[in-house]
């Protein structure tokens, strides 16, 4: 009779978690396809449609009543899973005032959860927040998965003001150095690009309010930065917004400590918290 095989030798590392890997429940949860897939401007003289070879942009019903009740608010999950097998189509080139590629593949914590996976959850986590207070919830997104890509800079951020909401917040996560860990928050710079001298003001203040949202939950601005107040002439997807717009870096995935709150559960919800405590603020409540 054959020997009985030894056990296999614990892991010594800890899988990346796999949450949010998939497409959202929409039937489940209460999200709608939007009403018409949104146009946005590739080029200086051709109009395009959103991509079918996209992720589909979906809208979340308010779930009850509440202090953001009335309100429309867009969400962009940065990145997808699949624009690493998707290199061709996220380096091609779109005008936004200037031009830029369509998108990235993001970062990673050392473990290798991805970026667009994490901020996938955490949008999840917010807008469930969002929806129980009354507001109606546009996500850029429904999924993230290897088939799709994307969606490219122009129509992220022209998406918000197609959906006539009252912001818009990109969710990041930085590939700082490893020293170094954080949040930080990132709005367009007034100039003659794009629509950025239509709300360059109020970016500002949506951003100063998503930093005092995340710092009364605990996180602690970025300390490889000196400022937690990034104003930049090179974002594309907000260069474009004709709505208030930030892009929130809501932690250094390449910094172990934050990588312990990327990857955990608990982590992410916080996250949301802090970033649902930041629109609660700029929305006056």
């Amino acid at each position: 009779m054959p020997a009985t095989p030894a056990p296999p030798a614990a892991p010594t590392t800890r899988p990346a978690p796999v949450a949010a890997a998939g497409p959202v429940p929409l039937a489940v949860e209460g999200g709608l396809p939007v009403l018409y897939a949104p146009r946005w401007q590739p080029t200086r003289t051709t109009t395009s449609p959103w991509l079918s070879a996209w992720p589909r942009p979906v809208r979340f019903l308010p779930t009850r009543s509440g202090p953001l009740s009335g309100q429309v608010i867009a969400l962009d999950p940065g990145h997808d899973i699949g624009n690493g097998r998707h290199v061709s189509q996220i380096n091609r080139t779109y005008w936004v005032g200037f031009t830029k590629a369509c998108n990235t593949t993001g970062t990673a914590t050392n473990g290798g959860y991805a970026e667009a996976t994490f901020t996938f959850d955490v949008v999840a986590r917010l807008r469930r927040l969002l929806t129980a207070a009354g507001a109606t919830v546009v996500v850029t997104r429904d999924r993230n998965t290897v088939d799709t890509y994307g969606p490219c800079i122009g129509a992220r951020g022209l998406f918000g003001g197609q959906q006539k909401a009252r912001l818009m917040v990109q969710v990041h996560a930085d590939g700082g150095p490893s020293s170094g860990h954080g949040f930080h928050t990132i709005v367009p710079a007034a100039s003659s690009l794009g629509s950025t001298r239509l709300t360059a003001a109020q970016d500002k203040v949506l951003a100063a309010a998503m930093i005092a949202g995340m710092r009364s939950r605990g996180f602690v601005p970025a300390t490889y930065l000196s400022s937690p107040l990034s104003v930049r002439t090179d974002q594309g997807a907000m260069t474009v917004s004709t709505v208030p717009i930030v892009t929130v870096e809501t932690l250094n995935m390449r910094n172990a400590g934050d990588s312990a709150v990327a990857t955990s559960a608990t982590g992410r919800q916080r996250i949301a918290l802090g970033l649902y405590a930041g629109i609660l603020r700029y929305l006056g409540h």
